[in-house]
């Protein structure tokens, strides 16, 4: 076995120790927490953005968890309404399944109800996507307020239904002067209570954003329009979320895009939801993690600064 003496490194093992070194702080990025770590996963086009002056979240599942849990609701519901192809086994169904629920996930569910009843009727089913989207809603919508009335009583923290670490993150983002706005492709009215009832509004100077017309809305048109309002550039702008709609507009306006990959189950395991990552890579993600469980070191390495 090797032994390790007191003698000084010859040239051949400087370039070694240099190339360890680059490697580690070049290509990912491990962040302590306690006694584990997370794991920043920097993709090749991640370039940190010190001119930042404008952050865009995503809603739920990005920094709300009151409606976490969705993915399994929307699945038995799609499940029990889609035939299955020759040769499809129900795993084969699911997979397929979550991977369309990510690709849609941070635009109007209606606009995924619509995709989704075509795909079913392709496949010879019958399908109506205004009474999926109503059992879908009437379910979650009750699961929801369930958690809205354990927050009113105090019988859970706020905190309990925002994505571990979200709230330290903003804090920083606001004590280094980043405004921070949420964007969500969920009914203006629901976002902005839910926001409200996490006390994560005052944080956003009146900048929560939800659909008013599902038919008409594109996370990349709100942007667009702030943008121009407020006078800034893609240079200045950092997106997060857990979706594809958030991701693929911060990357076609220059911006830098941050994939969340929470967990729906357990907030705060530290585990990257692997469907999540595989939707939002292919959408063009720059870094990948799991929540913000060091939300102040996650700043520093999205800003580089």
């Amino acid at each position: 076995m090797p032994h390790w003496g007191t003698a000084a490194p010859d040239n051949q093992d400087c370039f070694a120790l240099k190339l360890v070194f680059f490697c580690l702080t070049h290509f990912t990025s491990a962040v302590p927490i306690a006694e584990d770590q997370l794991q920043i996963e920097l993709m090749p086009s991640f370039q940190p953005r010190p001119l930042a002056t404008h952050v865009v979240f995503d809603f739920d599942g990005t920094l709300s968890w009151i409606r976490h849990g969705w993915p399994e609701v929307m699945q038995s519901l799609m499940a029990a309404r889609f035939p299955l192809s020759a040769g499809e086994s129900p795993d084969d169904l699911r997979t397929s399944l979550f991977k369309d629920m990510y690709r849609f996930n941070g635009r109007p569910t209606a606009v995924y109800m619509e995709a989704m009843s075509q795909q079913i009727q392709a496949r010879g089913g019958e399908a109506d996507p205004s009474e999926m989207l109503e059992a879908y809603l009437v379910q979650l919508e009750q699961i929801a307020q369930e958690r809205h009335g354990q927050i009113r009583s105090d019988s859970r923290s706020q905190d309990d239904f925002i994505v571990c670490g979200g709230r330290a993150l903003i804090e920083f983002m606001v004590a280094r002067g980043l405004n921070v706005i949420i964007l969500s492709g969920n009914p203006h009215g629901q976002v902005n209570e839910e926001a409200e009832l996490l006390d994560l509004a005052r944080y956003c100077q009146g900048h929560i954003y939800g659909h008013k017309d599902a038919n008409n809305f594109s996370k990349q048109s709100v942007i667009e329009d702030l943008m121009a309002e407020e006078n800034f550039s893609g240079e200045n702008l950092i997106a997060i979320g857990d979706g594809a709609g958030e991701i693929m507009a911060a990357k076609a306006l220059g911006g830098l895009a941050l994939a969340v990959c929470s967990d729906e189950e357990d907030n705060g395991s530290g585990l990257v939801d692997e469907h999540k990552r595989t939707t939002l890579v292919d959408a063009g993600a720059d870094a990948v993690i799991a929540d913000y469980r060091e939300p102040e070191a996650l700043l520093k390495t999205i800003l580089g600064v």
